[in-house]
């Protein structure tokens, strides 16, 4: 399963913030539930998640840097 790294996690919080996106708000972005969201955001420390879960925080990252 791939991984989400520190910086990941950082990027997503970020955008998160940049939007002034609730953990709900970002969980329908995500295609999560919230509780999963709510483990996305929660600490610097690097997780495994679906590949699914991975493509979804990528697309956020990057659509906000365009």
């Amino acid at each position: 399963m791939p991984l989400l790294t520190p910086e990941m996690k950082k990027a997503l919080r970020r955008v998160q913030a940049d939007k002034l996106m609730t953990k709900k708000d970002l969980a329908k972005v995500l295609g999560v539930t919230e509780k999963t969201a709510q483990s996305l955001t929660r600490d610097n420390e690097p997780q495994e998640v679906k590949n699914k879960v991975f493509n979804a925080v990528v697309s956020v990252i990057v659509s906000r840097a365009i």
